[in-house]
């Protein structure tokens, strides 16, 4: 079976309407295919090349870490939020809130810094907030230099949608964990107050919750009501552009060799999770088992994911629209966890 042939099969089993992939080495792109429909309803427009993906949690590492490396003091408390050691609870509905810095502030803490890593949407969220001009300094500083605004951006234009990978009707999944979100602090709340929590009384936002298609705006609320990121997700790029980023890695191009080492090692050795400075690392998992203690790499809710095998110079992107039309739970670790060993099998 060919890796097309196993990509179109989850195609064809319902795992994602579409998969486009852009595989190589720090040389460039050796292998690329584009299978699927991009849009699968109300109407069918075929994946290509240059389709743009939302890349969701893969902005993370790609942009708002490299700026963050290249223009914050990298402190005990930025080396937190990028670690994911901070102590922030895994996430919160801040669009539900006055202020996300505020809710944050008054509702993020969850236990001792530096005990545990929790994945958690917040780090990115506070690391985004240090970075004024934050889309203006992605472009000037991560994606001219690497010649692909083209190919890579936030809030693409509208007549860019045709070439646009859809995601979820509505904004159903989120809405879920908003409301057992809730539940959590309100419950937690009067444990300490006869007050009600901001989630739920004062403070709380009204916003319009998106019931049509979300299709060239970014799927996750928190950078949706932001303004299109919040540092944790928003950006739009094709196979192609994701390759040119993770190679820029690869090679020291934006940041220096030495702070490049430091970022993807594993900074957490005595804890739960495996975490550089934004970046993941094996941990034995579906997706990561067949990979070196040397690779790092992250995905993303809507069915992206980029690693980076540094001892066999393997890039790896795999970029789906896994939650159009619906979020529906599927195999996603095994899927990927296949693909990297195709990729290391044969490529």
């Amino acid at each position: 079976m060919t890796l097309d042939d196993f990509l179109q099969r989850e195609i064809d089993v319902g795992s994602f309407p579409s998969a486009v992939y852009a595989i190589g080495s720090s040389r460039g792109i050796e292998r690329e295919n584009a299978l699927g429909h991009a849009v699968a309803v109300p109407m069918r427009i075929p994946a290509t090349l240059d389709t743009l993906y939302d890349c969701a949690s893969i902005t993370k590492p790609l942009i708002t870490t490299t700026l963050a490396l290249q223009l914050l003091d990298l402190n005990s408390y930025v080396r937190s939020l990028l670690t994911h050691t901070s102590g922030m609870r895994a996430w919160l509905p801040l669009y539900l809130y006055d202020n996300y810095l505020d809710a944050i502030r008054d509702h993020g803490p969850e236990y001792e810094p530096g005990t545990r890593v929790i994945y958690s949407d917040l780090n990115f969220v506070l690391l985004w907030s240090m970075l004024p001009n934050f889309v203006e300094l992605a472009r000037e500083r991560i994606l001219a230099p690497l010649g692909i605004e083209h190919d890579a951006m936030f809030n693409p234009p509208t007549l860019q949608r045709p070439r646009i990978a859809a995601t979820e009707w509505g904004q159903r999944y989120e809405a879920k964990m908003a409301a057992v979100s809730d539940q959590r602090s309100e419950i937690r709340d009067q444990r300490h107050s006869d007050q009600r929590s901001a989630v739920s009384g004062q403070g709380q936002r009204l916003f319009a919750q998106r019931d049509g298609l979300i299709w060239g705006e970014t799927h996750d609320g928190n950078s949706h009501f932001a303004g299109g990121t919040a540092g944790n997700a928003g950006l739009f790029a094709t196979a192609r552009a994701i390759f040119r980023l993770a190679q820029s890695w690869t090679n020291a191009e934006l940041l220096p060799r030495a702070l490049v080492d430091e970022a993807t090692s594993n900074l957490t050795p005595n804890l739960e999770d495996a975490r550089g400075l934004g970046w993941q690392k094996p941990t034995g998992s579906l997706a990561t088992s067949m990979l070196t203690d040397r690779a790092y790499g992250h995905t993303g809710f809507t069915g992206t994911s980029v690693w980076i095998e540094p001892e066999r110079d393997r890039i790896m992107v795999l970029l789906t629209n896994r939650v159009h039309p619906c979020a529906a739970p599927i195999a996603m670790q095994r899927i990927r966890g296949e693909f990297h060993r195709w990729v290391l099998r044969k490529c």
